[in-house]
């Protein structure tokens, strides 16, 4: 993720939220994170399995390798050396984001948005009217998480269609011009189902929150 997100971003990502909620009585909130989690327990995980597979590898090898046979106490001392090792090897940042499953990063940073969902008053307007689009760039995941009403009138495959055009500037690392697209294209959406009304009030900030 690129950790210095200029004012010009800011102004950009803000400028195109004002936009679109120009043409639409729906809210837009923009909500970006460096990561949903930090792994760390991976590696322990990890570390445990191969740590736990000793007993089982020792007495195959002894077939192989005689030395391999030795005392319990000695098997507890290998578990133990191989826990410590991977464990501090695989907790290297790179290493440790490496190993860890896609899945799972998924995972968390669908968590995350909904936490965010809540955390940023989205679902504060009157009419149940807003939407976050949430980054996670560690993960390189996008999700629209739109309220309820909005929910009933626009189908999760069209907000899926607006993700699968951010991902690949999002992977080319150009965040600003993925949230930007996210937000024209969604403020479409919202303009076909929720018109301005005739005094059209901002009811959520038009903010774009980066989180450390």
């Amino acid at each position: 993720m690129k950790n210095n997100v200029t004012k010009s971003d800011r102004h950009a990502v803000v400028a195109a939220i004002k936009s679109a909620e120009l043409n639409t009585s729906g809210e837009i909130i923009v909500v970006a994170a460096k990561q949903s989690d930090d792994y760390v327990h991976v590696p322990i995980h990890i570390a445990a399995g191969l740590a736990l597979a000793v007993p089982f590898i020792l007495p195959w090898a002894a077939r192989f390798f005689p030395w391999a046979t030795v005392t319990m106490w000695w098997v507890f001392a290998i578990q133990l050396i191989i826990f410590i090792v991977a464990a501090l090897v695989l907790s290297q940042s790179w290493f440790r984001y490496l190993v860890t499953p896609r899945r799972l990063m998924r995972k968390y940073a669908n968590r995350n948005a909904a936490t965010q969902f809540l955390a940023v008053n989205t679902h504060g307007t009157g009419g149940r009217t807003g939407v976050l689009i949430f980054v996670s760039l560690l993960e390189r995941y996008v999700e629209i998480v739109a309220d309820t009403a909005i929910a009933a009138k626009v189908s999760h495959a069209d907000w899926q269609r607006i993700v699968d055009q951010m991902l690949p500037l999002l992977k080319a690392q150009k965040l600003t011009e993925a949230l930007v697209l996210g937000i024209e294209q969604s403020g479409e959406k919202l303009a076909k189902h929720f018109p301005p009304s005739a005094t059209n009030p901002n009811e959520l900030p038009d903010h774009f929150i980066v989180l450390g």
